[in-house]
């Protein structure tokens, strides 16, 4: 979507958008004069306004929750490549893998310095 409707649904004012967006907050797709929103980036915009106004988070708090959420993002993608690769793989490599992740401990049994 454009920039003028991005701010309409996000109920935005332009001077805000440019701060997130100078800030990193909002990274849109394009060029500075053609940038192109998504829906995510409509969600992204609101947990901002929340993190900010409705839980009273300081920017350099929102940046470290946005580089989390950023990170969190990137690992569930990763693994759903490896789920996809595994389940595309052989049988065999299939069932050790499974049958690896099966003998492994509880995540509050397991000890983080081994």
């Amino acid at each position: 979507m454009q920039y003028r409707e991005f701010l309409v649904r996000a109920r935005l004012e332009d001077n805000v958008v440019k701060e997130w967006m100078t800030a990193g907050w909002l990274i849109p797709a394009g060029d500075e004069g053609h940038a192109e929103f998504t829906d995510v980036d409509i969600a992204r915009a609101h947990l901002i306004t929340d993190l900010k106004g409705g839980i009273g988070v300081n920017d350099e708090g929102v940046s470290v929750v946005l580089h989390l959420l950023d990170q969190l993002h990137g690992l569930r993608r990763t693994l759903g490549d490896i789920l996809a690769a595994v389940q595309a793989g052989p049988d065999d490599l299939r069932e050790q893998l499974l049958s690896h992740l099966g003998n492994l401990p509880a995540r509050s049994d397991r000890n983080p310095d081994k």
